[in-house]
């Protein structure tokens, strides 16, 4: 079946949905592709922070110190498969690049405005979907099990305090009085209080695909197989037939880099798998009340409602569609059953989802450089959920010829193509 719009988008996990919804208020004819597999998006399965703090991308000089750790997987947060590795000496050079003080200052600085928006695009967002009630302003907590690992994190808090991010510092009883249902004495914790969090990710992409029907877009369920530029605009072949438009968006998260290759971009990106799992808290626990980042064991627990705890892992590099690897979840689950009293677990094997990862940090937003009409919007990584509906905004200035609120000229797809400059 053909059919014709005035723009496709590519991809339905936050950042596509939230495009398509932006573009509809822009007043164009909107189609969206997405295999419409929910569970299989990133976004279904995010800890649901949405944090002005979410700044500091994961390339920090304090990777030198680790190196040895990654490198034998002998540290939690990094599982690496090496026969993957090659397929990815870009990223991993610019990777390595990107982990020098000057380069995070630098990263910071360019995403503070995004992540200031986040949350006020959220409660946009959240208002129109009909799901405020999931969107709660508790903050986060960074907890750390040592003295040591607290000062080894002194950095990171020196950029957050430049840049006006709001946190407080607590000790073990300060811990412990802020959430009674952590039985793990944790030495030091810093709470970043501008933070909000969503209750069940996958429900607000249920209510934004909702919206985005209600506000008279289409959505065709289906692979895209090929973006083939025209004189006047794009064919875009899909699953079930072609959409002819004048412009693209190409936001569909892991699968983006793929997609372009196909179009001569070959960027500079990787899939960073996660895991997660549900467990029931135990009915005597005090409910967790906001997202808890367990740095010593590198990964987060997040509170879903009702009692229910997602567990999740840290990040494992490795082919994207790769059979599972439950080595990281498995052990994020046992430190979790020691932080809190936790009863079995809600599913049956751990869910499994690849995120779009950039080796700055920073994500992907902008007009491609060769190709009039396609905008890019991917690789927002661990921070997709979070700066989803602002980047919709983003897009729909960007393709009506407006002047984004945010500056996007640090996202501009010509850093990830080709090898990095070393300064």
């Amino acid at each position: 079946m053909d059919e014709t719009a005035d723009i496709v988008v590519v991809g339905g996990g936050m950042v596509g949905l939230a495009c398509a919804i932006a573009l509809k208020d822009r007043g164009l004819d909107v189609v969206l592709c997405d295999p419409g597999e929910a569970r299989a998006r990133t976004s279904y399965g995010n800890a649901g922070v949405v944090s002005r703090g979410s700044i500091l991308p994961m390339s920090s000089p304090a990777l030198w110190g680790k190196l040895p750790a990654y490198l034998c997987n002998a540290d939690r947060g990094l599982r690496l498969h090496y026969t993957h590795l090659p397929r990815i000496l870009p990223y991993t050079a610019h990777f390595l690049a990107s982990a020098r003080a000057s380069r995070w200052r630098r990263a910071a600085a360019a995403l503070l405005p995004l992540t200031s928006a986040a949350y006020p695009a959220h409660e946009r967002l959240a208002a129109r979907a009909g799901t405020g009630e999931r969107l709660q302003r508790t903050g986060w907590l960074k907890a750390y099990r040592t003295e040591d690992s607290f000062k080894a994190a002194v950095l990171e808090r020196e950029i957050l305090a430049g840049h006006g991010v709001a946190f407080d510092i607590l000790d073990t009883a300060g811990i412990r009085d802020l959430e009674p249902a952590l039985v793990r004495p944790y030495a030091r914790a810093m709470l970043l209080t501008e933070t909000g969090s969503v209750r069940e990710p996958g429900r607000l992409i249920e209510a934004c695909e909702a919206l985005f029907t209600g506000l008279g877009g289409r959505r065709l369920r289906g692979s895209v197989e090929r973006l083939s530029p025209e004189a006047d605009g794009w064919q875009v072949v899909h699953e079930t037939g072609t959409v002819r438009a004048r412009q693209v968006v190409l936001a569909a998260g892991a699968a983006s880099g793929a997609i372009a290759k196909t179009l001569g971009y070959r960027f500079a990106v990787a899939a960073e798998r996660g895991y997660h799992r549900h467990y029931a808290l135990h009915p005597n626990s005090p409910p967790l009340t906001r997202p808890v980042l367990d740095t010593g064991a590198g990964s987060i627990l997040s509170p879903m409602g009702d009692h229910r705890i997602r567990v999740l892992s840290g990040v494992e590099l490795n082919a994207r569609h790769a059979t599972p690897d439950h080595t990281q979840i498995e052990a994020a689950s046992r430190e979790a059953a020691e932080t809190l009293r936790l009863g079995g677990p809600l599913d049956n094997e751990p869910w499994l989802g690849s995120r779009p990862s950039t080796p700055d940090g920073m994500p992907v937003i902008g007009p491609a450089p060769r190709h009039k009409g396609l905008l890019f919007a991917f690789g927002h990584g661990h921070i997709g959920l979070s700066t989803g509906p602002i980047t919709g905004e983003i897009v729909a200035d960007l393709a009506t010829g407006r002047t984004p609120a945010v500056p996007v000229a640090a996202f501009a797809p010509e850093r990830l193509l080709g090898w990095p400059r070393l300064l």
